[in-house]
């Protein structure tokens, strides 16, 4: 199993407070053969100083490179130009992980066979921490509408995911969505994923508040979404999938971008346009969302999502 190399891709940017404990955790895996690839994108405070440290410190474990800040993305993108692991996996530098991490998820790999390999995780609040466990999915349609679109939960065939030529849609915010619904497309069958269903990641969550230049980038995510349309239009899979993406987009929009972000803007104008956008982006993309067969279920949001109707919506113009 150690023949299996895994590189760990750390985007870094600003988060002196969290770094320490993430490399920390990083280098104390009981799986043997992986490399860490640690790209300062351009930060300001001491994350290059910690990074040159760690890196001295371990010259056999540790490439650093240091770049103009560029995004996450952009961080993520030039990183992976320097992978040389059978896997990839991309971790969040505010973020920490179990010491078994690697060793379990590369068991789960069917010695190199699986394209994606994604553990659970936990939500670390300040106050409390919440599981996010899933132990399966039934089909690549259950995995568009139930997979975690986020990155850094998952291990990457490198190979796979250098053939696939997707990348990190750069200066966007929502980056993950456009890397997972697209590499979805390169999967043969829901047997390419394995679930290694320990906790491995410790999502740390450092508040929700929102300034105002993080705000106009909320509309990043009509960007997202309609390149993600286009290139399964282009794949010529966008029939196929069609009712998997209307549901989860216009869930996302309506729901988590409308009710946790949208709502909570200060600046009424820029919260009104983006109520308007919503509204207009999602019947311009899906007409009969309400038709939606994964509606139907009772789960608290559908039926939220049901009582949805021109007159309803306007109120969240009053709030």
């Amino acid at each position: 199993m150690s023949a299996i190399k895994v590189s760990i891709v750390v985007a870094i940017y600003n988060v002196e407070a969290y770094l320490e404990k993430c490399l920390t955790t990083l280098l104390k895996q009981t799986y043997p053969n992986y490399e860490l690839i640690l790209v300062d994108d351009g930060s300001s405070d001491r994350c290059g100083e910690i990074c040159q440290d760690f890196s001295q410190k371990n010259p056999a474990k540790i490439k650093y490179y240091h770049k103009e800040n560029g995004g996450l993305s952009d961080a993520r993108n030039y990183g992976l130009q320097y992978v040389t692991g059978d896997y990839v996996l991309f971790i969040d530098s505010d973020d920490y992980v179990e010491e078994n991490m690697l060793e379990r998820m590369v068991l789960m790999s069917a010695d190199g066979q699986k394209k994606i390999v994604e553990c659970n995780f936990l939500w670390e609040y300040p106050d409390k921490i919440r599981t996010d466990i899933r132990k399966s999915y039934r089909s690549l349609n259950d995995y568009l509408v139930n997979g975690r679109v986020v990155a850094w939960n998952k291990m990457y065939l490198t190979s796979w995911l250098k053939e696939s030529q997707v990348l990190f849609p750069k200066g966007k915010l929502y980056e993950d969505q456009a890397f997972f619904f697209k590499l979805v497309t390169f999967l043969d069958s829901i047997d390419d994923v394995a679930i290694d269903e320990a906790c491995e990641v410790h999502y740390v969550q450092r508040g929700n508040s929102i300034s105002y230049s993080e705000t106009k980038r909320i509309a990043d995510i009509f960007w997202i979404y309609q390149e993600i349309i286009d290139f399964y239009q282009n794949k010529g899979c966008l029939r196929q999938y069609f009712a998997e993406l209307e549901y989860r987009f216009s869930r996302n929009l309506l729901g988590n971008v409308l009710l946790r972000k949208v709502l909570k803007l200060k600046d009424k104008k820029l919260k009104q346009q983006l109520l308007t956008r919503i509204w207009k982006n999602v019947h311009t993309w899906f007409p009969d969302w309400r038709k939606n067969k994964y509606l139907k279920t009772k789960d608290k949001q559908n039926i939220y999502l049901r009582l949805l109707n021109k007159v309803s919506y306007k109120l969240f113009y009053l709030l």
